[in-house]
């Protein structure tokens, strides 16, 4: 009894669709996978309304674009069985007994995060930034993540109760950008358990350089609009904080101006630096709340 719930955004995922049909049919327990399309593009929803001919599977149209965080309360809303499986539209899972590992392993009144990686090749569809990114940073297993648990969530791909999950949803008001840590400082407070497992799925996005760095800058602005209640909890924010303290940020804000174009130039390339990406990251963050501030005022 279980409800499979797939987000999507200009991304075709009948594949995806057709995998976790085929894996829910194997494990022989009444199931439904739910598709909500957040205003993609014609000919994306064209490919996608393939999906209504298939049993137990189901594609809505959402009349406006709401964001990552509303769409999946709204899954949830939708949903009929107890336990929902929430899928991004860009992932593949990566065993053949996906979804029966996810199924023994549900937790009554908690949550299930199986986790995510990248496969290795020489030509990735993504941006290289993104490619090592993922790799490098984001990629962990189950061991690293349950030592600190609520600050590791990712939306990706978990499984939850939906009695809990319909107490602890999804903030709205995030929108995008850091409502996943957002969720995850919710799910600490409520005491909800939460627990990784080695079942990953592949991360198949196909963000293109100069997009994966406009989605950055626009989670960065949601940050910064959030940063009184993240600012315990984001790493990010307190480099900022001891920057601030150490009357740093003007000079990080002048040097990123200066060196914006050096920078976006290596982090599109094909050999970028993690490092210059870091700086990238908190540069910005100074030069959007000088200007936030400057239009205050």
């Amino acid at each position: 009894m279980i409800s499979i719930l797939i987000p999507t955004y200009n991304k075709v995922c009948v594949p995806l669709v057709e995998a976790m049909r085929h894996q829910a049919q194997q494990l022989q327990i009444p199931f439904e996978i739910l598709v909500v399309d957040d205003g993609s593009a014609e000919e994306i929803q064209a490919e996608n309304r393939r999906i209504e001919a298939w049993e137990n599977c189901h594609y809505r149209i959402l009349p406006q674009n709401v964001g990552p965080a509303r769409i999946r309360n709204i899954l949830a809303d939708q949903a009929h069985y107890p336990y929902l499986l929430f899928m991004d539209a860009d992932t593949m899972p990566a065993s053949t007994t996906f979804l029966q590992s996810y199924w023994e392993q549900r937790i009554k009144g908690g949550i299930v995060c199986g986790g995510f990686i990248y496969e290795r090749t020489k030509t990735p569809a993504m941006c290289h930034l993104r490619y090592q990114y993922g790799i490098q940073v984001e990629e962990r297993s189950a061991e690293e993540r349950n030592r600190q648990p609520y600050s590791q969530f990712i939306s990706m791909c978990f499984l939850a109760d939906k009695d809990i999950f319909q107490t602890v949803r999804f903030d709205d008001a995030m929108h995008f950008g850091y409502e996943d840590a957002w969720f995850g400082i919710l799910l600490q407070q409520a005491a909800v358990p939460l627990k990784y497992i080695d079942n990953p799925v592949f991360h198949q996005t196909t963000d293109k350089a100069d997009d994966y760095l406009r989605k950055i800058r626009i989670s960065i602005q949601n940050l910064a609009a959030h940063r009184h209640r993240l600012q315990p909890y984001i790493r990010l924010l307190q480099w900022h904080q001891k920057a601030e303290s150490l009357h740093l940020t003007r000079w990080i804000r002048l040097v990123f101006t200066w060196t914006e174009p050096r920078l976006v130039r290596n982090l599109t390339g094909t050999h970028p630096s993690l490092h210059l990406f870091a700086f990238y990251k908190l540069g910005y963050l100074c030069y959007w709340l000088n200007q936030t501030r400057r239009s205050d005022n």
